[in-house]
């Protein structure tokens, strides 16, 4: 379920009072879906950004000070992907010969 464009904005602990469990597990399942992100890595990204847009425009230097390098790398490589291109080349159906 994506988040509405406005979450991404919101501080992670800024949701209303009867939805905050909720709230606060829908942005942290949202940073636990990209790459090379596991709990405690997630908690450490929400110990230092305040929101998941600051996570989003964060260069990769300064995600590689919190999380290391190669998470780094991964987040940024997924955050910069260009869109519609795919992920893996289509996949070649087998070509058999007939026995002569």
């Amino acid at each position: 379920m994506p988040l509405p464009p406005i979450e991404m904005s919101l501080p992670f602990d800024s949701a209303p009072e009867p939805e905050d469990d909720e709230v606060r597990r829908r942005r942290c399942a949202h940073l636990l879906g990209l790459p090379g992100i596991d709990e405690a890595t997630a908690a450490r990204l929400l110990g230092i950004f305040p929101t998941l847009g600051s996570v989003y425009a964060a260069s990769e230097e300064r995600l590689r000070e919190v999380v290391g390098t190669v998470a780094a790398a991964r987040i940024r490589w997924f955050l910069d992907a260009p869109l519609g291109l795919p992920t893996a080349p289509p996949a070649r159906r087998p070509r058999w010969r007939s026995a002569a």
